[in-house]
């Protein structure tokens, strides 16, 4: 132990003696003792690295509602509370912040612009230009009861007037498009500052309308699409900002490798629904949901049933009409030009005057009369979709599963989408569609949640509705049938006393 202490002794010695030379890496301290920056930083990395915690784990579920002429999103965490809009936070002049345009345009190079980008480039441009309404396009492709021949036309010419072959359809741009929202999404998630350090796992539900899930061919086409489009996002994650979407898509087509599915196809009327399903003022009964987009309109029946709390919706009939606002929005064109003579009518032009009209303000575009007979054909327009034929045929598919009049008077219908506040809209659609009903529907909006937060964008429910119904896991929407799953629900007749003669004619 003495040895020891003269050895520990001579050590101190040693050290007190020596004198560490300066250097521009060291500093004096308060009390006057040179210090090292080089070893401070390096002892204080070693301790981050020791206390260093492993990243935690959000498990997101993103709705996709991917829309005609704009794709909305909204996303919820499993396990807390809410559902959150997306602010993609772009200020376009004709596009609300919380829309991503369903938009695609060809610039003078011949590059591919998507979403945002192709808005900016098409902004000063003809209102109809650039690649749109791609969606509509797809479905008429393989089935013609959805063609609308004016889209397609306008789409194939602005192909070929921009230099692009056949190769680029439709059905690729979707997927290219597709993979670009789900792209801007996530980064935008993984930017906000609750996620910064916390390891992602999203899956994404996006929207079909029940009669192209029940359409064998239109389900195989956009299960493809929405397969290819998700191979296109997990390499364009890997390979960072110069990835190129469309030379990805022609090299992923025909690969096929496991991903571990995280996109799946949600029923549009069904994710419409959710927010009605969770408020108070659900009922049990006949119910429809009208969704007035930009290019189709969703007519949506259904049977609600409420068993021990447990809600059942039994969906009669559904239609995606070829019909929506794109028809206004060329009314509204042609009264601008008329209006002004010689105006080349931009997108901008179009939607500030859509958007004064929904919120029953007005330009000072052209003479009172003038905009009073604009309104009347916009009124006009909006009562041809409900006196089509797709519309009565779909509420009389509706009434063959349940035959019993009296049920049929009393419906509550529920309206979304961007033609949801166009004038007179609820009191066209408040008129049955059998004269035989002498009744008015209650026509609504659908309720907001509480758990809805529409963010800085501000976004109104009626348009982030399904969005907000795709935000909720897979497993959530368990609770119904749709047209090919179940038969007829018409209740069977009372039954009837046949008397014998005895006690027709009594004694």
């Amino acid at each position: 132990m003495k040895s020891l202490r003269e050895l520990w002794k001579s050590f101190k010695i040693f050290f007190k003696g020596r004198k560490a030379k300066p250097s521009s890496d060291s500093y004096k301290d308060e009390e006057g003792s040179t210090k090292s920056r080089i070893d401070n930083k390096k002892r204080t990395k070693t301790l981050g690295q020791v206390i260093r915690r492993k990243q935690k784990k959000a498990y997101l579920q993103v709705g996709l509602d991917f829309g005609t002429s704009a794709t909305k999103v909204v996303y919820s965490q499993l396990g807390r509370r809410g559902s959150r809009v997306i602010n993609f936070n772009h200020n376009l002049p004709n596009y609300p912040n919380y829309c991503l345009p369903s938009l695609g345009a060809i610039d003078d190079s011949g590059k591919l612009l998507l979403g945002i980008e192709a808005a900016k480039f098409l902004s000063d441009k003809e209102w109809d230009l650039g690649v749109q309404r791609f969606k509509v396009i797809v479905a008429g492709n393989h089935d013609l009861s959805f063609k609308d021949h004016l889209s397609h036309e306008k789409f194939y010419a602005y192909l070929k007037s921009r230099g692009y072959d056949t190769q680029f359809t439709p059905e690729r741009l979707t997927a290219v498009y597709i993979a670009y929202a789900m792209n801007r999404c996530r980064s935008i998630i993984r930017r906000s500052p609750e996620y910064r350090n916390t390891e992602l796992d999203i899956a994404f539900n996006i929207c079909m309308p029940i009669d192209h899930i029940e359409n064998n061919i239109l389900n195989s086409v956009f299960e493809k699409i929405f397969s290819l489009a998700e191979r296109i996002e997990q390499d364009w994650r890997k390979s960072g900002k110069d990835f190129d979407p469309l030379g990805a898509s022609y090299d992923l087509e025909n690969k096929s490798y496991d991903l571990g599915k995280r996109v799946f196809a949600v029923p549009e009327a069904v994710a419409a629904m959710a927010s009605y399903l969770i408020s108070l003022r659900k009922e049990e009964g006949l119910h429809a949901i009208i969704d007035l987009g930009a290019g189709t309109t969703d007519v949506s029946i259904c049977n609600l049933s409420i068993l021990s709390g447990k809600s059942t919706s039994y969906w009669y009939a559904a239609r995606n009409i070829p019909k929506g606002t794109i028809n206004i929005e060329r009314i509204i064109a042609s009264f601008i030009k008329e209006c002004d003579k010689g105006s080349l009518c931009t997108c901008c032009d179009v939607y500030n005057c859509l958007n004064n009209l929904r919120l029953n303000v007005f330009q000072s575009l052209g003479s009172d009369k003038e905009r009073e007979q604009l309104i009347a054909t916009i009124s006009d327009e909006i009562r041809s979709l409900k006196n089509s034929g797709e519309y009565y045929e779909t509420w009389g598919r509706a009434y063959r599963r349940l035959k019993k009049q009296t049920e049929w008077e009393k419906v509550e219908i529920f309206l979304c989408g961007g033609g949801a506040n166009l004038p007179h809209v609820e009191d066209v659609f408040s008129i049955p569609w059998w004269k035989n009903i002498q009744t008015k529907y209650a026509v609504s909006r659908l309720p907001t949640p509480d758990d809805y937060d529409a963010g800085e964008s501000a976004a109104p429910f009626e348009r982030m509705a399904v969005a907000y119904g795709l935000a909720r896991p897979l497993p959530e929407f368990d609770g119904y049938f749709l047209p090919g799953d179940d038969g007829d629900h018409t209740p069977p007749p009372l039954p009837v006393k046949e008397l014998d003669h005895e006690e027709l004619y009594p004694k």
